[in-house]
C-alpha cells in the first residue's frame, strides 16, 4: 500500500510540475492513470500503457497507449481513443495534441460539437477552429444517418467565444461537398457555408426546393456559396427552373471591406412576390412583376453597433434595372437607379418576462435616369410573445410614407400600413405549424398569407406549405434542431 501511495505521488510531482505553468494551483497539475506507467526521469516522459487515462482542466483524454512529455506539454496517444473537453466530444485512432496550447491533430476522427457530427480522415484542433481533410458532416446523430454531406475539406470555426465555455455562435464550411439522403447521392456543391445558430432556419437548406405556383407552373430551386468561404471574395448562386418562365435567378459577388462590403450581381428575373414577409421590408409591392438587374453594384453596411442598444444597417446600391408583368413579354419600364437606404434599430427589450419589444426607423431614397426621384420613410414597431414554450407570436405594425415618384412598380410603396403576426405551434414533439398574415390597414384586407406544416423525422424537417401572393404550394427538406 505504501508502494502505491509513493508512485502516486511520485508521478503527480513528475508530470507539469508548478513550474511548468504559468500559475502554480492544483488545477495546473495534469493526472495520469493506467494499467501500467512507466517514467522516463532525464527526458521528463511519462508513458501509460492500458486503460490510460490523463486529466487536465476540462480535459479528459482516455486511450489504450499515452505518452506525455513534462517539459513541452505535448501527448501522443493511440487506440480506442476519446477525449472530453467542454463543448467537444472526440473519438479516433491516434491524437497528437499540447495540453497547454490546446492544438493537435486526431486521425480516424469523430467529433461532435454545436450539435454537429464530423468524421474525418485527418482533424486539426485549435480552441477557435476544427478543420476535417476527407470528411464527413452531419448533423444526425444515429448509427446510420438519414443524410450526410461529404467533403475535401470541411471547417467549424466558433465566431464569438470566452476560453472554457463553449462558443456562442460559429460557421459551418464545406468545400467541394457530396449530399447523399438515405444512401442516395443527390448533388454536388462547390461550396457550402451557413452560421451555425442559423443550420436550422428553412432558408439555409441545403437540399432542392420544389413546389407549384400559378406563375412559374412546377419549380424546383437551389441556393449555394462560389469560391473559399473563409476568402474575402466571395460568390452567391442561386437559380429556379420554372415550367413558365424559364430559368430565373441570380449571381452575386461580395467583397469583404472589413465592416462594409462590396457587392456586385446581375439579377434575372426577379419576382417581387417571391420575397419574405420581413418586418424589417422597408418597401413592399403587392404588385405581380418580374425585374432584371443587369449588372447591380454598390456597398453594404450589415451590422454597426451604435451604443449598447442601437444599431445601423446602410446601403448604397446602383444599377440598370428593367421590369414587366409577370404574364407579358414587353418590358413597361426601364431605367437607372441611384439608391440609398438606412435602417435604425433598436435592440430588443423586455419589459414583462415573456415579452419583447423593438423598433427601428427607416430610410430609402431612389433616384432615376428619367429625372424622377422616391423617398420613403419607415417606421416599425414589434412585439415578440411566447406564453409557453411550444408557442411563439409576434406582431409588427409598420408604417411607410412616400414622397416623388419612380417608374418601377417594385420600387413603390404597396401597402402603406400593415399588421403583419407570424405565429408557431407546436403539436408534439414531431408535428409543428406556423402561420403568416400580412393584414393591409388601410384597406382592411389580408394581402399575403402564408402557412406551413413541418414533419420532423430525428434530424431532418419535412415541410410543406402554402402562399397566398406566390399562388404557391411548396415542399422542402430542412436540418432539425438536435
Amino acid at each position: 500500500m505504501r508502494l502505491a501511495w509513493f508512485l502516486a505521488a511520485l508521478v503527480a510531482a513528475l508530470w507539469f510540475p508548478p513550474a511548468a505553468f504559468s500559475a502554480a494551483s492544483p488545477s495546473d497539475t495534469a493526472a495520469v492513470d493506467a494499467d501500467l506507467v512507466v517514467l522516463d526521469l532525464d527526458r521528463g516522459v511519462i508513458q501509460a500503457e492500458g486503460n490510460a487515462a490523463l486529466s487536465y482542466h476540462d480535459l479528459l483524454l482516455h486511450s489504450d497507449h499515452l505518452t506525455a512529455d513534462q517539459g513541452t506539454g505535448d501527448v501522443e496517444a493511440a487506440g480506442d481513443l476519446s477525449l472530453v473537453q467542454s463543448h467537444r466530444r472526440l473519438q479516433g485512432e491516434l491524437l497528437q495534441y499540447n495540453v497547454r496550447t490546446d492544438r493537435g491533430v486526431l486521425t480516424k476522427a469523430r467529433v461532435e460539437e454545436q450539435g454537429i457530427v464530423i468524421k474525418g480522415e485527418r482533424i486539426e484542433l485549435s480552441p477557435q477552429k476544427l478543420v476535417a481533410h476527407d470528411a464527413q458532416f452531419t448533423t444526425c446523430d444515429l448509427p446510420d444517418p438519414h443524410y450526410a454531406f461529404t467533403a475535401g475539406l470541411i471547417s467549424l470555426t466558433a465566431e464569438r467565444s470566452v476560453p472554457g465555455k463553449p462558443p456562442e455562435s460559429g460557421r459551418l464550411t464545406l468545400s467541394r461537398a457530396r449530399l447523399t439522403y438515405h444512401h442516395r447521392r443527390l448533388f454536388s456543391l462547390p461550396n457550402y457555408s451557413v452560421a451555425v445558430s442559423r443550420i436550422h432556419e428553412p432558408r439555409n437548406t441545403p437540399f432542392p426546393v420544389t413546389g407549384f405556383s400559378r406563375e412559374d407552373g412546377p419549380f424546383g430551386s437551389v441556393s449555394y456559396t462560389l469560391g473559399k468561404p473563409e476568402a474575402k471574395t466571395l460568390a452567391d448562386l442561386s437559380y429556379r427552373y420554372t415550367t413558365y418562365r424559364g430559368i430565373r435567378g441570380h449571381l452575386r459577388f461580395r467583397q469583404d471591406l472589413g465592416r462594409a462590403e462590396l457587392v456586385a450581381g446581375y439579377i434575372r428575373r426577379e419576382d417581387v412576390a417571391d420575397e419574405d414577409l420581413h418586418p424589417d421590408q422597408i418597401e413592399y409591392s403587392a404588385q405581380s412583376v418580374l425585374v432584371n438587374r443587369a449588372p447591380e453594384y454598390g456597398i453594404r453596411l450589415p451590422e454597426l453597433a451604435i451604443g449598447r442598444s442601437l444599431t445601423l444597417h446602410g446601403e448604397w446600391l446602383r444599377g440598370a434595372y428593367s421590369e414587366r408583368y409577370s404574364r407579358v413579354v414587353e418590358t413597361r419600364a426601364r431605367a437607372d437607379r441611384d439608391s440609398m437606404t438606412a435602417l435604425l434599430s433598436t435592440a430588443p427589450y423586455s419589459p414583462i418576462r415573456g415579452l419583447t419589444l423593438s423598433h427601428a426607423i427607416g430610410w430609402r431614397h431612389s433616384s432615376y435616369s428619367p429625372g424622377d426621384a422616391l423617398t420613403i420613410r419607415f417606421y416599425r414597431h414589434s412585439l415578440d410573445l411566447k406564453p409557453t414554450r411550444n408557442a411563439d407570436l409576434s406582431l409588427a405594425y409598420i408604417t411607410r410614407r412616400g414622397s416623388g415618384e419612380s417608374p418601377f412598380l417594385f420600387d413603390s410603396i404597396g401597402i402603406g400600413r400593415e399588421l403583419l403576426a407570424d405565429a408557431g405551434f407546436r403539436l408534439n414533439p414531431a408535428w409543428r405549424v406556423r402561420v403568416e398574415e400580412l393584414y393591409d390597414l388601410s384597406r382592411r384586407e389580408t394581402r399575403d398569407m402564408g402557412f406551413s406544416l413541418t414533419r420532423t423525422a430525428h434530424c431532418l424537417d419535412y415541410t410543406i406549405g402554402w402562399r397566398k401572393s406566390r399562388g404557391s404550394f411548396f415542399f422542402t427538406i430542412g436540418l432539425a434542431p438536435g
